[in-house]
């Protein structure tokens, strides 16, 4: 009957096994749909496509899950409870905007038009412009800063998630550069958000979308994290509504089109990567880098002993009694320059790398992703697993939380002696924000990485970080106590899940929209 109403918006729609197939999963490949139980995928080329498809799907009570580029390793565009799948990746064009430049752009995917208003530093983009089509199509003068680490994301579920990456650190993530939102709600209504425009008064927001219908609710009742975070939905007193959507995984609309701002690009970006033979050393380093973060220290990330074990085949710039390594990426610049190499010259560096032209610059982003395609590698060859953490600390807790690390990577070692890797520590240390992948040989050993897994995310918690700074939390669980739990809970107990429950069902009553990201389907049911 869906597929049937379909045809008239004359739209495509794909239901072959060998399509579903490459939508049943994302990069994590933990998390796995059954193929049986999704029957199409869906393409909307346009806004008005999207709210008809959702418009429909509402009424015959039928699960859609929203579908970016899948790069995402929490399950967030996973369809783990069947239904149908609406892929934004052909949602390229937006509507015109007076004052705006028009510019349009050939890609695989189709033709791309986005608006921008380049002495404003603002750009219109449509939801299923990747990140990497974006850059190509700016002016060479112009970016877009928080420069999430996945190229080939798309920019709506770059908001949808509250992506950053490594230039978050100075930037700060997607949130603090999105302007405005197109969103279709999961009953087919519509709004239109401009920053600035809808904000919540006594913690109460009252607003009416496109169609006059009136909407009225209290913000989430529990606090955030005062560290980068992108677990649960965002709350804040006189909180902006564009603020609530933005980091909402797809759970209380479907963006279509993002407003973002952007920034000139006066310098090049040059890098510089640091050695040492001790790791006390490389922290000391960054806790100095840290401290001149203004003056334009852009990123700042971190490669463990195991992480350059990993890759120093491929690079004779790593020898093998390096302990750590820091890159830093700053403008090029004589004055940040100077103040960089004082900074080097008062710490204890075995060796320095610096980047400062085409080649060396190709070769230090290499070096930085080099590091997951030889985990992915060494995976196949062992038939192993991994298991990765996304948590951050303040600055304050950074030296207690790097100690747990260490802890829990030995006790994880000394538990399973063998060759190999155990684990890698690696990431945007400028942020407090390590990645600690566990690599396990056995169903045995992913079973105790899992209980140290949660170890950590407690620990984290405790010290008051957050448990997702860039990921998201997806359709995690998490076993406690021998009992399955969401993964959120960990950060805002049971109430909290209840609170994003009462939020979801303010705009998805029917609970359709990607049912099982952030919260699991049965709290509908409280």
């Amino acid at each position: 009957m869906v597929l049937l109403f379909l045809s008239v918006l004359k739209m495509k729609v794909l239901n072959n096994p060998e399509t579903i197939q490459n939508y049943l999963s994302d990069e994590s490949h933990y998390f796995q749909a059954n193929l049986k139980e999704v029957k199409a995928i869906y393409y909307p080329e346009f806004e008005e496509e999207v709210k008809k498809l959702i418009e429909e799907f509402n009424k015959k009570r039928c699960l859609c899950t929203i579908s970016g580029a899948g790069t995402s390793i929490t399950g967030t565009r996973v369809p783990m409870y069947g239904g149908v799948v609406i892929s934004t990746e052909k949602v390229l064009k937006v509507l015109p905007l007076e004052k705006f430049k028009e510019i349009n752009f050939s890609t695989l995917l189709g033709e791309v038009t986005i608006y921008l208003d380049q002495e404003n530093l603002e750009a219109y983009l449509p939801a299923g412009i990747s990140l990497s089509v974006l850059s190509e199509v700016l002016p060479p003068n112009l970016f877009y800063p928080p420069d999430p680490t996945e190229k080939s994301a798309l920019i709506g579920a770059t908001v949808a998630t509250n992506a950053s990456g490594g230039r978050s650190f100075y930037y700060g993530s997607t949130r603090k550069w999105v302007e405005g939102i197109n969103l279709v709600l999961a009953n087919g209504d519509f709004l239109r958000l401009n920053r600035g425009e809808v904000l919540a008064f006594n913690d109460l927001f009252n607003f009416k979308s496109q169609s006059g219908e009136s909407y009225s609710f209290k913000i989430p009742s529990y606090h955030l994290p005062k560290t980068k975070n992108a677990a649960g939905l965002y709350t804040k007193k006189n909180m902006d509504l564009i603020d609530l959507f933005i980091g909402s995984e797809g759970i209380l609309g479907v963006i279509t089109q993002v407003k973002v701002k952007l920034s000139s690009k006066k310098r090049d970006f040059i890098g510089d990567i640091s050695f040492f033979n001790l790791e006390e050393e490389a922290l000391s380093y960054v806790d100095k880098l840290r401290a001149v973060k203004d003056k334009g220290i852009l990123s700042i990330e971190y490669f463990d002993r195991n992480s350059l074990n990993f890759i120093k085949e491929k690079f004779q710039e790593i020898k093998s009694s390096y302990q750590a390594g820091v890159f830093t990426e700053i403008y090029q610049d004589d004055e940040i320059m100077t103040l960089l190499s004082e900074i080097l010259e008062s710490s204890n560096v075995q060796d320095d790398w610096l980047a400062d032209n085409e080649h060396e610059i190709s070769k230090q982003k290499s070096f930085r992703h080099a590091l997951p395609e030889g985990i992915n590698s060494y995976l196949k060859q062992h038939q192993s697993y991994k298991l990765g953490t996304d948590f951050v600390v303040e600055v304050r807790e950074f030296p207690e939380m790097m100690k747990f690390y260490q802890e829990i990577g030995e006790r994880f070692k000394s538990r399973f002696p063998r060759d190999g890797f155990h684990y890698v520590l690696f990431g945007h240390i400028g942020d407090c924000h390590l990645h600690f992948n566990f690599i396990t040989h056995t169903s045995q050993e992913l079973e105790v990485a899992k209980e140290l897994y949660l170890e950590m995310a407690l620990k984290a918690n405790y010290l008051g970080g957050t448990i997702s700074g860039e990921h998201g939390v997806g359709k995690k669980m998490v076993r406690k106590n021998d009992h399955d739990i969401p993964y959120l809970q960990l950060m805002y107990g049971q109430e909290g899940i209840r609170e994003i429950a009462r939020i979801k069902k303010v705009f998805d009553s029917h609970w359709i929209l990607n049912v099982g990201n952030m919260i699991p389907r049965e709290v509908n049911l409280i």
